[in-house]
């Protein structure tokens, strides 16, 4: 199947979750350090969370070796970010006037912008499942994940954004 064995996607596949209501992204990091700061501190990025992170089913293992393969040069720590749908929808149709991307509300601080005068948003730890480790098929949970999660930040991001 190329990168990771079959039992080894399977294994990832499991720690994603199979769950249909819940929007699935992957990002490959480095090391094992920058993995479990980002589920201590939230997950930095630029513009929108597409920006550096890949939206998969959970369901596909063809599409997760797919995406590991291509992040391979990235590292072999893979977190996992889940957000429920129902925020996603909720704030994309709030935002839609002002063209802007769910994941922009969705920041637990006010943007910061980086050398290129691009906004740097940072996703609250709550929507960090975890990482895996392509590797050993470690699992690291995060103790406060929760998909649902919301913030009063939220709504003064929205006020923000819709001007």
């Amino acid at each position: 199947m190329g990168h990771l064995s079959e039992e080894k996607l399977k294994i990832f596949q499991a720690f994603i979750g199979l769950e249909m209501d819940i929007s699935k992204f992957i990002h490959t990091t480095p090391t094992r350090q920058y993995a479990e700061e980002i589920i201590e501190n939230g997950f930095e990025f630029e513009n929108h969370l597409m920006h550096t992170t890949d939206q998969v089913s959970g369901f596909d293992l063809v599409e997760l070796n797919y995406f590991l393969m291509i992040r391979r040069n990235y590292g072999h720590f893979t977190l996992v970010i889940e957000i429920a749908d129902i925020l996603i929808i909720d704030y994309t149709r709030r935002l839609r006037a002002c063209n802007c991307h769910f994941s922009e509300a969705l920041s637990k601080n006010p943007p910061r912008y980086n050398d290129d005068d691009n906004p740097v948003y940072t996703l609250p730890e709550q929507f960090i499942k975890g990482f895996f480790d392509q590797e050993t098929s470690e699992r690291v949970y995060n103790p406060l994940f929760d998909p649902y999660y919301r913030s009063a930040i939220f709504e003064e991001n929205i006020s923000r954004l819709t001007g």
